[in-house]
Parts: C-alpha cells; sequence; structure tokens
C-alpha cells in the first residue's frame, strides 16, 4: 500500500512501463531554469566565506531540488500498456482434487479448515482482484478439466490431480474472448501426467498466477513416500524391500510387508526427529513362484493424520529366470577359477566355459551337449544369439575369425546382447581387439602402444577402487545393508593388484567405479589413499540393442581370498554383474504392460532365432479383472515392432495378462523357448493417491509461475493481483500516459532535499 501512495501507482505498472515527459522543453522550461540557477547563485553568495567541501554538498542539494522542479514542469508521464476493459476474460481454476479436502494448515487441531475450504473463502477477493474491467469465468479440475458456474456444488473428490494438463489445456484450447490470465486455486498437487513438460503452456503465452493453500509439512504425518522392488525375482530367495519414509516429530513405527494375508516380514523403526527422510531396506523370502501383490504397510504409534499415504503396494513376478552366459577366456588365471565358482553359487546362471589351458588344449565347462562349442566358438549366428552374455577374457583377437567377429559385433548391435570385457595380456588392445569390429560396440576407445620398447597396456600396480557419483546410485555398487554405508563397503576392499590402462571414454559411457593408484596405508579395517588420481575401471554404454562393458582389471579375486570366510562381497559383485547385463540383453519374446488412465497398453514382441521380427502370426491377450470373468483380446501387428492393443479396463485392481506365444516359431530351440507364454500384472489406480506428497508443492507452482510469466500468491495476500493481471496479462492491450506530475514521492522527494539543505546550513552555521 505504501508504495502505491508514494508513487500513485502499483508497482507492476513500473516493472513494465517506461518514463517519459509529455510536455515539450520549448523556451517556457528553459527559462524556468535559468530563473532557478540565478536564484541558486544569489543566495549562495553567503556562502563564499566557507570551505569547498561544505560548499559542494549545499550546491548540490540545490541542483536537486532545481532538477526535481523541472521535472515537474516537463509533465513527466509513465508509459504503459495494460488491458483493454470490457474485451478480456481472466480464467480462475479451482482445484476439486482430494487432496484439497486435507487440512489447510500443519496442525490440523489449531485449525480445522480443510484447503477447499480456504480455497471457497479465496474465490470472491479473487474475482474481485482479477476482474479490472475483465470478464471472469471459473473452470476446475482434478484428472480433467471443466466447467462451472460456481464453487458451491464443488467438492474434493477427484482421485487424481493433472496440473499441468488442465493448465495447457485452458491456456491453449479456450476460445471464447481474449484470455488475459489464468488465476489457479491449488496445492499444487500433481500424480497424474508429467509435471516437467511446461513447454506447450509456456508457448501459449498466458500468464498463470498460482494461488498457494495448504502446508509445507503436516504435524503427526508418517508417510511411505518410496517403496523400491525390482519388478522380477527368482522364487526362494531373499529379496530387500528399499523403503523410503518421510516423517515430521520422529516415533515409532511399525513395518510390516505382506503378500495378501501372509506376513512375509515385520520391523519396528525408531524415527530421529532430526533426519526428516530415513531410507531402510526390509529383507524377505521371496516364496515359490507365482505373480505376487507385496503390500507395505507403516503403522506409527501415535495417531497419524493421514493414514492412506502408510501403506503401498507393487507387483512381483517370481519366477525362474535362467542366464546363459557364454565366457571365453585364453589362459588359466586365478580371475576365471574365482567367477566360476561365484558363478556356481546361483541357481539361475547357466555359466559356459570355454578355456585355452595351453597352446594346443581346450577345456569346456557347463555345455548343454557334446557338440557346444566343441569348435572353440558358437557354430552359427544363431547359437552365439542364444547367450544373454558374452565374457572375453585374457583371449587374442585371433583366435576368432573374421566372420566370428562379425557376429559378436550383431550379437550386441543387432540381437540385443550383452558383452563384458575383461583385462589381461591379451585382452582389448593388447589382445589386437582395437581392429576387430567389437571395438566399436566398447564403450573405451582402444588404444595400442605402438613401438618395440613400449610397455604393455597391462601392469602390476596396486589400486583402490571406489565408486563415482553415477556408481553410487547403481545396482552394481550395493552390497547390502544401509545405503550410507555403500561408499566404505568399497573402501575396506582389499586392493587390486594390476590395472589395463584404457583409452578414451566413448560420448555414451558411464564410469561406475574407479581405481585409485598411490600410496596406501591402513588404518584399522581402512584403506587410506595418501596421493593418487582415478582412472576408470568399470565402464559401461548401451550399443546398438545391447550393451557393452570393459572391467580394466583381473584381480577382483583378491576381494574373495584377502577377506574373511563370511565375507560375500566379492560373490554379490560378480552375480550382481553378471545379472544386470544378462538381464538387459533382449528377450526374444517380450510382455509389457503400461496402464494409461483406464486402459491397459499391451505390447507384445516376438523374435526369431536370428532375432528377426515373426511374421504373420495371430496373438491373442487373456486379460483377467480382479473380481474374475477373463477375457480375450487379439492384438494388432505392429509393423517392425511386435504387438499391441488398447484394452479398456472397468475399474481399479489389479489385472493379469497372459499371452500364449505357443508354436510362433516352429524352429525354435528348446533353450530359447517359452514353453508357459508371457504373463505381466498391472494395477489400475492407486489407493489413496492424493494422500502422497500431500504438502504444498510450493517448487512446481513457482516453476509453473516462472515459465508463464506470473507469479505465486499466498492465501492471505493477494492484493496486488489485479494490478499484476492489469500490467502483465496476455490478452488484448492498450498503450497508456500515466500522468506523474502528482504524484506524492517527487514533492516528498522536494521537500527532503530543502531540509536537508536547512539542516547543513543550520549545522555550519549558515542561517
Amino acid at each position: 500500500m505504501w508504495f502505491e501512495w508514494l508513487f500513485k501507482y502499483p508497482r507492476h505498472a513500473y516493472q513494465q512501463g517506461e518514463l517519459a515527459f509529455a510536455g515539450e522543453i520549448g523556451v517556457l522550461w528553459w527559462t524556468a531554469a535559468i530563473v532557478l540557477l540565478a536564484l541558486s547563485v544569489v543566495f549562495s553568495r553567503r556562502l563564499a566565506q566557507w570551505s569547498v567541501l561544505r560548499r559542494v554538498p549545499i550546491h548540490l542539494l540545490q541542483i536537486a531540488a532545481i532538477g526535481v522542479i523541472l521535472a515537474l514542469i516537463a509533465q513527466p508521464v509513465l508509459e504503459v500498456t495494460r488491458l483493454a476493459p470490457g474485451v478480456n476474460t481472466v480464467a480462475v481454476l479451482f482445484d476439486s482434487s482430494a487432496s484439497m479436502g486435507l487440512p489447510a494448515a500443519s496442525d490440523s487441531k489449531a485449525d480445522g479448515r480443510t484447503r477447499q475450504q480456504v480455497a471457497k473463502d479465496l474465490v470472491t477477493r479473487v474475482v474481485d482482484q482479477a476482474t479490472g474491467g475483465a470478464k471472469t469465468v471459473l473452470f476446475h479440475f482434478d484428472d480433467r478439466l471443466a466447467r462451472a458456474e460456481s464453487t458451491e456444488a464443488l467438492e474434493p473428490r477427484g482421485a487424481r490431480s493433472r496440473l499441468v494438463d488442465a493448465l495447457t489445456d485452458l491456456a491453449t484450447n479456450y476460445d471464447e474472448a481474449a484470455l488475459a490470465a489464468i488465476v489457479v486455486l491449488t496445492d499444487g498437487a500433481q500424480n497424474a501426467g508429467d509435471s516437467t513438460e511446461l513447454e506447450a503452456l509456456a508457448a501459449a503465452g498466458v500468464p498463470v498466477h498460482p494461488v498457494a493453500i495448504g502446508p509445507a509439512h503436516i504435524r503427526g504425518d508418517v508417510e511411505l513416500l518410496e517403496f523400491a522392488l525390482p519388478s522380477r525375482v527368482s522364487p526362494d530367495t531373499e529379496l530387500s524391500a528399499r523403503l523410503v519414509i518421510r516423517h515430521h516429530d520422529g516415533q515409532e513405527v511399525r513395518v510390516r510387508v505382506l503378500a495378501g494375508e501372509s506376513v512375509l516380514a515385520a520391523e519396528t523403526l525408531s524415527l530421529d526427529p532430526g533426519t526428516p527422510v530415513v531410507t531402510k531396506d526390509i529383507p524377505f523370502a521371496t516364496g515359490p513362484e507365482g505373480l505376487k501383490e507385496i503390500t507395505v504397510e507403516l503403522e506409527p504409534t501415535t495417531e497419524d493424520p493421514l493414514p492412506g499415504n502408510n501403506v503401498r503396494s507393487r507387483l512381483l513376478e517370481v519366477d525362474r529366470d535362467r542366464y546363459r552366459v557364454l565366457y571365453l577366456e585364453g589362459e588359466p588365471r586365478w580371475e576365471f577359477k574365482f567367477i566360476r565358482r561365484t558363478v556356481a553359487e546361483d541357481d539361475d546362471i547357466d555359466l559356459v566355459t570355454w578355456l585355452r589351458t595351453t597352446a594346443r588344449k581346450t577345456y569346456r565347462q557347463g555345455t548343454a551337449d557334446p557338440e557346444e562349442l566343441a569348435d572353440g566358438f558358437p557354430k552359427s549366428r544363431e547359437a552365439l544369439y542364444r547367450y544373454d552374455l558374452v565374457i572375453i577374457g585374457s583371449l587374442p583377437a585371433t583366435a576368432l575369425g573374421d566372420e566370428q567377429h562379425d557376429w559378436l559385433a550383431a550379437y550386441v548391435a543387432e540381437r540385443g546382447g550383452s558383452l563384458l570385457a575383461l583385462a589381461g595380456r591379451r585382452a582389448l588392445a593388447d589382445g589386437g581387439w582395437d581392429v576387430k569390429p567389437l571395438a566399436d560396440a566398447l564403450p573405451v576407445v582402444l588404444e595400442r602402444r605402438s613401438g618395440p620398447d613400449a610397455p604393455p597396456s597391462y601392469a602390476a600396480g596396486e589400486y583402490g577402487v571406489r565408486p563415482t557419483e553415477q556408481g553410487l546410485r547403481s545396482v552394481l555398487t550395493d552390497f547390502g545393508g544401509n545405503p550410507e554405508d555403500r561408499a566404505r563397503n568399497w573402501q575396506t576392499l582389499p586392493l587390486l593388484a594390476d590395472y589395463h590402462q584404457i583409452g578414451a571414454l566413448k560420448p555414451g559411457a558411464t564410469t561406475i567405479l574407479e581405481a585409485l593408484e598411490g600410496v596406501y596405508e591402513r588404518r584399522g579395517t581402512d584403506i587410506v589413499i595418501r596421493e593418487g588420481k582415478p582412472v576408470p575401471l568399470l565402464v559401461t554404454q548401451v550399443y546398438g540393442y545391447g550393451r557393452s562393458a570393459v572391467l580394466a582389471t583381473a584381480s577382483t579375486w583378491r576381494w574373495r581370498m584377502r577377506t574373511p570366510p563370511d565375507d560375500q562381497r566379492h560373490s554379490v559383485f560378480w552375480r550382481q554383474l553378471i545379472r544386470h547385463l544378462a538381464g538387459a540383453s533382449l528377450a526374444r519374446q517380450r510382455l509389457s504392460v503400461a496402464v494409461e488412465g483406464d486402459s491397459l497398453d499391451v505390447r507384445v514382441g516376438l523374435k526369431n532365432q536370428r532375432f528377426e521380427p515373426v511374421q504373420g502370426t495371430a496373438l491373442m491377450a487373456r486379460i483377467t479383472p480382479p473380481e474374475g470373468g477373463a477375457f480375450e483380446v487379439p492384438l494388432s501387428p505392429v509393423p517392425g515392432a511386435g504387438f499391441a492393443e488398447t484394452v479398456p479396463v472397468r475399474g481399479p485392481g489389479v489385472y493379469r495378462v497372459d499371452v500364449d506365444t505357443t508354436g510362433t516359431d516352429p524352429g525354435a530351440s528348446p533353450l530359447t523357448a517359452r514353453a508357459d507364454g508371457l504373463k505381466a500384472l498391472a494395477r489400475v489406480g492407486t489407493p489413496n493417491l492424493e494422500q502422497f506428497e500431500a504438502t504444498l508443492n510450493e517448487a512446481l507452482l513457482l516453476r509453473i509461475a516462472e515459465a508463464t510469466g506470473g507469479r505465486v500468491w499466498r492465501e492471505d495476500d493477494v492484493s496486488g493481483l489485479g494490478d499484476a493481471i492489469a500490467f502483465g496479462g496476455a490478452g488484448v492491450q492498450e498503450r497508456q500516459q500515466l500522468p506523474l506530475w502528482n504524484a506524492p514521492i517527487l514533492y516528498v522527494l522536494l521537500v527532503l532535499l530543502k531540509c536537508a539543505e536547512w539542516s547543513l546550513r543550520r549545522y555550519w552555521g549558515g542561517i
């Protein structure tokens, strides 16, 4: 209010306006200037006896006062662009999703009003402020945008919030009149659609002014913020559910993991008030094969104002998914032995190895029949494509023929298989792989050291290991336990004994682990580096349809030999690395089910043994709703992409999708065919979705306002909203000149200048 009183017009007018003078600076103006300057000189003759340091401030104050008077004579104006009256519309968008029925204050006992009650109380004030000669129209949104005649009949019942979609729809499709601005009363909830897609909204050019309603936190609330599980695991194994719990006050919480009515695990957690977000792993047994719904429940010891955000469910497929891995090794070494020993502990990995023991003798292990690897390498492209992962150790490139090199490169790029290259005396560039097609698939540029006296790239040395920033977020560096201890688990590993110098990383490469060469010392169980620089150790990248990786050491066996017998970090690392790479291999038969609103998007990919799309096949999907009564839907072929269909469903719940692929590839090998077809679960609708992340989402509202040229307003202060719309709207505008000659600030300034001059004269004895 003080700004408008002093400067006559609101702040928004000055932010977008330009200062100018309406009067002409002619003879009258120059006459006044000369007279005023002459009077200033006359009255200043009495100051001749003063020093320069005293005369200068007096003269400056006099000149400033003369300048203010001359500015008034020149008729100052503010040239602004503002909305033309009577031809513009301001849309008021009302949030009617279920989150608006939650408490408006952090303590619901202190203020029992809901957010929608606050919004309804604000609507009249917002309409009065936003009008400014413009017509107002009322809309409301939850999952969809709709017109509203009034707010009286609106109730917070929407199961989802599409804030960005509603704003974009309104800004781009409203055509009844010129849309000057959108005012949205909301808590910022966005749990459907993409909250980052603001380009279309910003391109519409309509300013959005969110009025923020809701608390930054809710006292006493305990929320299961995230619940992470893999989508597919093996039966009768131990799995960890990773929970992220957000709380405010700190208390004890009972955690239960359930599969239907069966309790798989239970644990009591003590939440620290100083740590508002807690990450916890809860282990449980997967049990027998089958499609399961795993539920995690939080049971706080005190009353929770939002019990609906204490439960989350995930769908889990417990199935025996075996991976076939081919390991080619050119010489007997410790790394080969310990990799085989580690993989033997995993029933889901079929490791087939070919080892050259001498120049004329080889040794095969894990083969399915006498013909497999009889010639040292798969006999055909189809035979190679049966493997999910190929590991190449210290094997020279000359061990394979030109055609086999082409197969191997196509295995990664076209088949979508995974490749792991290990360090060694005859590996990578030292083995001549830099001139073969496979070099293009690797995540690093292989550089052979030239010259007869050039040292080999592979050499002995002591190296510590640590995950990179990206590696700390990867499953490949997770040894279990608390995520905070992940870096320490790597710091206490024994030092590596060798390293293979690799070339520059390619643009799409990601470094998971780094090796540190330097001088080390032990402090208890920790290994501390005194000097050294990091070099890439484990690097991965996506290539074509597949994935490749390089591990620049052959001494991880030390992690097994130089640790206690119960230390499983070596085994966990190798099993996770092999599972991760083999699991990323493209399957010949794939079923994916995505939930799109109230529909299921069913997609099936089918390929033959050469991984070419299967043609001329009719597929049916069997959909089983949660209440039973299965029905079949034909899947339409999509050229080059398999089969797909969008299936409408009747209501929320868990749906099962089965696709029988029997007979689609008559020539398929028993090693790669799926006799049980494809199956998947999909959940339509999430219970209590609006109670999750139910606090004020101020960050999203700020991004929306910044992208569109609006401003976020508080529920207790919308007094400047009308001015912001009038001087910053996007409708029909007109240019105006607002006179400033009678603005109080000019006269206040003139009085202050003369008072300052009088005070100095009085103080220095010049009066």
